[in-house]
């Protein structure tokens, strides 16, 4: 069960009053109890401040969820109910466009997963539609980029990085994603892994056996199983230092849905499927922050907690990490805290260099 609500003194201590209810907002269960309490604090609210943070976290679907349901709009809080329609409208042009890629792949026999995006709002959240979707990510099996590409083509798409002129394969060589965009204006990435150090979780790849999830409109697409799904959010958290609160909420609201004893299966495997320990950090935050339950077995050493603050420092700024000077030195410490042992650090530093290099 969900921790009982209270505001947790770990987010009071670092971070402001408005983002505090921010993320009281977004918890995955709210209870008629704890409601009440939230639609008292939403009367006194700064409705100015609370939406510019909602739109700086992109939580404003979340977050009108929770109004709608005190009935408690706070003044200056209307451009929260004005994104969260605009969300919902573009989250089903998502679908029904995921919709209409996933049927020309699968024409084509050349499997491939969804990952984020509406597969993952149906599996966390009652309402998948309140979930923020800026792109579509498409993950194919690297030695299938080139195939993937020609589809893309044909379905519209034009690359956007790299250059139409670069040959997909060779990009994907050195990278991890390519970005494309339709004649009509949907955001691509299409993926042939899912971490940018390749140490991170090797074995999810599109060639597992999916999870079928039934998206807005009927369609249903296929996505990582929980085995990888739950392990994929807390690397992908991690690789940003959680600076966005809506890669935490639905982390937390999966986590919430999925029954402990499986829960704790996962969080065994997850070292060896190349983890790391971005999943143990992930629950951890998650606990501190949205109220949902630790697994017992769990065991957190130096680097994980640091991996905690560095997350909970970067949440409780207001800013964009490439708004200011050193903004994003925590998103490159906690890359290098990811996982243990020497050889995945030197590997990451040497990615690191490399990039550098190539600017």
């Amino acid at each position: 069960m969900p921790l009982p609500f209270a505001p947790a003194a770990a987010k009071d201590d670092v971070m402001e009053p408005m983002l505090t209810l921010l993320i009281d907002c977004c918890r995955p269960y709210i209870g008629e109890a704890e409601l009440a309490i939230l639609g008292a604090r939403l009367a006194a609210a700064d409705g100015r401040r609370l939406a510019e943070l909602a739109r700086r976290h992109r939580v404003e679907g979340l977050v009108w969820r929770t109004m709608s349901r005190t009935a408690i709009v706070p003044l200056g809080a209307q451009p929260i109910g004005e994104a969260a329609r605009r969300i919902a409208a573009d989250g089903l042009r998502m679908a029904v466009e995921s919709g209409r890629i996933h049927h020309a792949f699968s024409r084509a026999s050349l499997p491939h997963l969804f990952v984020k995006g509406q597969t993952l709002g149906a599996l966390a959240w009652d309402h998948p539609l309140t979930k923020h979707q800026l792109d579509i990510d498409l993950l194919v099996a690297p030695g299938a980029i080139g195939q993937a590409a020609r589809i893309l083509d044909a379905l519209g798409y034009v690359s956007q990085e790299p250059d139409p002129s670069v040959d997909p394969a060779d990009w994907h060589r050195a990278h991890k994603e390519s970005q494309w965009r339709s004649d009509d204006g949907v955001l691509l990435d299409l993926h042939s892994r899912l971490a940018d150090n390749p140490s991170l979780l090797p074995t999810a790849t599109a060639t597992v056996t999916p999870q079928r999830v039934e998206v807005p409109g009927g369609i249903t697409l296929p996505t990582l199983p929980d085995r990888l799904l739950i392990p994929y959010l807390a690397v992908h958290g991690a690789s940003s230092a959680w600076f966005r609160l809506k890669w935490l909420a639905d982390f937390a609201a999966i986590v919430a849905r999925t029954p402990a004893p499986q829960l704790a299966s996962v969080v065994e495997q997850a070292p060896r499927l190349g983890a790391g320990r971005t999943l143990a950090a992930a629950l951890i935050l998650a606990n501190r922050l949205l109220g949902t339950p630790l697994p017992e077995e769990l065991e957190a050493d130096g680097p994980t907690l640091k991996l905690v603050d560095l997350a909970t420092a970067a949440l409780g700024d207001p800013r964009e990490p490439t708004a200011h000077r050193f903004g994003t030195l925590r998103i490159h410490r906690s890359q290098l805290l990811a996982m243990p042992g020497s050889h995945y650090f030197l590997s990451e530093l040497t990615r690191k260099l490399g990039l550098l290099l190539i600017r």
